[in-house]
């Protein structure tokens, strides 16, 4: 049976396994404000990032942690260099493990996220790890709505009647003397 639990703000650190245990449902925010790395990443994140995740278990008995996370965010366009606001969503599945041998045992499907030694998750840092995966490595606007007015480049040509002068003719004539 599963059990959803809606908050406001979605809780720092979890006992994972036990939530895992009950199959549970978290449906909450987190205030961009308290990630600093995001914020450091992006010119301004003003939205929080909305994230939709369910612990639970695969056929396996695997732990896992499964869901979304969304927000907006403003980067620098690599085109134009202007301001671009932009989506960001992540779709991810991870395997919970205590250590690297578990960590080995997961299918390769699942990225291993490692709990400490009570089986507690800073849910924050992964939600961050996961909108900072999920950034675009070149952030730009959509086709013609940079703010930078595109000129066509001129076209690169000579003029056949022109002559122009041979930059080893002084050469050729140092060599006749």
């Amino acid at each position: 049976m599963s059990r959803t639990m809606a908050e406001a703000q979605l809780p720092k650190r979890v006992d994972a396994v036990k939530l895992v245990d009950n199959n549970q449902q978290l449906n909450a925010d987190i205030d961009s404000k308290n990630l600093t790395r995001l914020l450091d990443a992006v010119v301004h994140c003003n939205e929080p990032v909305h994230c939709e995740i369910q612990f639970e278990r695969d056929q396996d008995k695997n732990r896992l942690l499964t869901g979304s996370c969304n927000t907006n965010v403003v980067m620098i366009c690599q085109r134009c260099l202007g301001e671009v606001s932009l989506p960001v969503t992540s779709r991810f599945q991870l395997g919970l493990v205590f250590d690297d041998d578990q960590a080995r045992q997961l299918p390769k499907r699942l990225e291993p996220v490692e709990l400490d030694e009570n089986g507690q998750l800073d849910l924050w840092v992964v939600m961050e790890d996961e909108v900072l995966l999920a950034l675009p490595a070149f952030p730009m606007h959509t086709n013609g709505e940079c703010q930078l007015e595109q000129t066509e480049p001129e076209p690169d040509y000579t003029d056949s009647d022109e002559k122009r002068p041979n930059p080893f003719d002084v050469l050729a004539k140092l060599k006749q003397k």
